[in-house]
């Protein structure tokens, strides 16, 4: 019996195309709710990041990949990247190899507008805060995305034993800390709640939410997911904006 579901924000809950939720995955949320299935987002955004559609209505957080979790009872997770691993990502974007976009409790803020930074703030209108690499040092990150393609992804990930990387657009690769994830958040959001894996379902489509597919008692991709996140679900529906998370609950029996 699912007694939790667990989704991604962009390209899950989010279309690229709208930046809007579907109707008829509003229609699939109220429909779960009213069943008693506790709903959860789990992004790779941090809350403040979060457009309007998604801040709130939901009985939980897990943002920044797992590393900040919340409901309304407060925050009960908390991880950061230990500061020796922020200065090797700072080292690497004074070189030139890359811009990064550095994540704290309070704010996010980018490095550097390269091409590739400005093509995904068009992906998911979204216009970073410019900040410095000094307030990187000097903070508590959270997470990193590194602006590189995934042909180059091994520049970030050899050189910082502090960190994994996870992907789930061609612009930039999340950097997270060793031990953090969107299975962490959710395992602590499970618990937080009394339910066990085996009884939630979790959707998404970036390669950033494989482990939480499989870390979950069902994981579904979207249509529109690449073929990993597929290779990796238990069931595959259709797109964020061909009704998929309606079609996958109703296939799921959950409506």
């Amino acid at each position: 019996m699912i007694k939790a579901a667990f989704f991604d924000v962009d390209g899950t809950l989010l279309s690229f195309k709208t930046h809007e939720v579907p109707a008829s995955t509003q229609r699939a949320l109220d429909a779960m709710r009213q069943r008693g299935i506790k709903l959860f987002v789990a992004t790779g955004r941090a809350f403040r990041m979060l457009p309007d559609a998604v801040n709130h209505g939901f009985d939980g957080y897990v943002t920044v990949n797992g590393q900040v979790c919340f409901d309304d009872a407060g925050e009960f997770r908390r991880q950061h990247i230990d500061p020796a691993g922020v200065r090797i990502v700072v080292d690497q974007v004074r070189a030139g190899l890359y811009e990064a976009l550095f994540m704290t409790e309070d704010r996010s803020f980018i490095s550097g507008r390269s091409q590739r930074v400005r093509d995904n703030e068009a992906h998911v209108k979204l216009e970073y805060e410019l900040g410095t690499l000094e307030e990187a040092l000097s903070s508590t990150v959270m997470q990193m995305c590194a602006f590189v393609g995934s042909e180059d992804e091994h520049v970030v990930s050899d050189a910082n034993p502090y960190i994994h990387t996870a992907r789930w657009c061609d612009d930039f690769c999340d950097v997270m800390p060793v031990g953090g994830g969107k299975p962490e958040g959710v395992r602590a959001m499970c618990e937080r709640y009394g339910i066990t894996l085996d009884e939630a379902v979790a959707f998404g489509d970036g390669g950033n939410d494989i482990s939480m597919l499989q870390a979950a008692g069902v994981g579904v991709a979207m249509g529109n997911a690449g073929d990993a996140v597929k290779a990796a679900a238990d069931y595959v529906t259709t797109d964020v904006d061909g009704d998929g998370i309606w079609n996958a609950c109703e296939h799921l029996g959950l409506l």
